[in-house]
């Protein structure tokens, strides 16, 4: 027993070993930015029970905070090739903190959905800058605990975020989750400012006097390369299922479970933790086997399963929540870091935010379907119905990724990190 307990102790601790100092510092910026995040597990309710919306207007609410992370992905690549990350980040933070902040006071319609558009497309810009930044300070041999360091303290905060939120909304009222949204992004902008205040003007590609060099991508576009772009396609198809998540599993829980917002943010409490407990020592079990196509195929397998839960619901409530809860998150423990890696990998040195961009573009763009796709139809055909799509479609393209992994190893060895 003492033994086993030595073992996993070490084993969890060998996980972390060999990621850089800075890559630590860029992930507890997310973490204290994703501590704040509030608005989007709540933002349904919000518009549909605080501001009495239909599902539909809600449904274009959710759809526009997507459309401006489809613009900021495509921003955010295009820049990653030719500023300083750490620039584009502080900006964001800051820039987009002020944003959600000033959404506390607009209740109409049209004005409301304008101003989440353009507080996305400046705060999502932080996503694909700080992926760059994580490359810029990995190296093969631990980019992908890299890029789980990152997620895990973004699920770390994200189990503080939407826990506090729900009792903020219990106990004072909707509109002070956007402050409170704003105001850790900010202060994760002044910790940036604060931990890399020397590095800012000496990011990437830089020549001896320190100037930015503007290189001329010579290698093949993203844009030219098809098994890559099929890649993308079959992931987005899986994340499309995966981010009802965030859109009518909240409404599936307040309206068939009757939970209150407070039970809905420890659902997200849950799986932030579950994610920041377990996520590093199970990609270093991965990455020590040179494995990252496999556990990316079966990711997609383990998120189509868990709605088995929801579907074929249990007796007790929370015992469904729960098993729903573990099984989708092992799935984008597996599924999610390896997206990445592979897209990172895959890129040249002079064409890695082109890269980033495409990949950050294809997960906007399942955010932004996401809640068209079911949403404003949950009357008409039910949650049953949503739940056994979101199990066949996830299914489906882990045995599309499976049947296309020779094309896309044609110019990259998949399972050789």
């Amino acid at each position: 027993m003492r033994a086993a307990k030595k073992f996993i102790t070490e084993t969890y601790i060998d996980s972390f070993r060999g990621v850089s100092k800075e890559v630590w510092l860029i992930s507890l910026v997310q973490l204290i930015n994703r501590s704040g995040m509030m608005v989007l597990p709540f933002l349904s309710l919000y518009l549909t029970k605080d501001l009495d919306w239909t599902l539909g207007m809600a449904a274009t609410a959710a759809t526009s905070f997507a459309l401006g992370g489809l613009v900021s992905s495509i921003l955010g690549g295009f820049l990653v090739d030719r500023y300083p990350v750490f620039k584009i980040m502080l900006f964001a933070l800051i820039a987009g903190g002020t944003c959600f902040i000033l959404l506390t006071w607009i209740k109409s319609f049209i004005p409301f959905v304008i101003w989440v558009f353009i507080t996305t497309t400046v705060a999502d810009i932080l996503r694909p800058a700080a992926m760059g930044a994580v490359s810029e300070f990995s190296d093969e041999s631990n980019l992908a605990r890299g890029i789980s360091l990152l997620r895990m303290a973004i699920n770390l905060g994200i189990a503080i975020g939407p826990f506090i939120g729900g009792i903020l909304i219990e106990t004072i009222g909707y509109q002070y989750i956007f402050i409170a949204d704003g105001l850790t992004c900010i202060l994760a902008g002044f910790l940036l400012l604060y931990f890399f205040k020397d590095k800012l003007s000496q990011i990437i590609n830089r020549d001896k006097d320190g100037e930015k060099v503007i290189l001329k991508t010579k290698s093949k576009p993203p844009a030219k390369d098809f098994p890559f772009l099929m890649f993308l396609f079959c992931n987005m198809l899986m994340l499309i299922m995966f981010f009802q998540i965030l859109n009518t599993i909240p409404l599936f829980f307040s309206d068939v479970f009757n939970l209150s917002e407070s039970e809905i943010g420890y659902f997200f409490m849950m799986n932030g933790l579950l994610i920041f407990i377990t996520e590093m020592p199970i990609i270093y079990y991965f990455e020590k086997r040179n494995l990252a196509y496999k556990p990316m195929v079966w990711g997609a397998i383990l998120i189509g399963l868990s709605f088995l839960f929801l579907i074929f619901e249990l007796p007790w409530v929370w015992l469904s929540i729960f098993l729903f809860n573990f099984v989708i998150s092992i799935g984008e423990i597996i599924n999610f870091p390896f997206i990445s890696t592979l897209s990172i990998l895959r890129a040249k040195e002079d064409n890695k935010g082109a890269y980033i961009g495409f990949m950050s573009t294809m997960f906007s763009i399942a955010f932004l379907l996401s809640p068209m796709i079911f949403m404003p139809y949950i009357e008409k055909i039910g949650y049953q119905f949503i739940w056994i799509t979101c199990c066949v479609v996830s299914i489906m393209c882990a045995i599309a990724l499976q049947v296309s992994k020779s094309s896309f190893e044609k110019t990259y060895k998949t399972d050789s990190l």
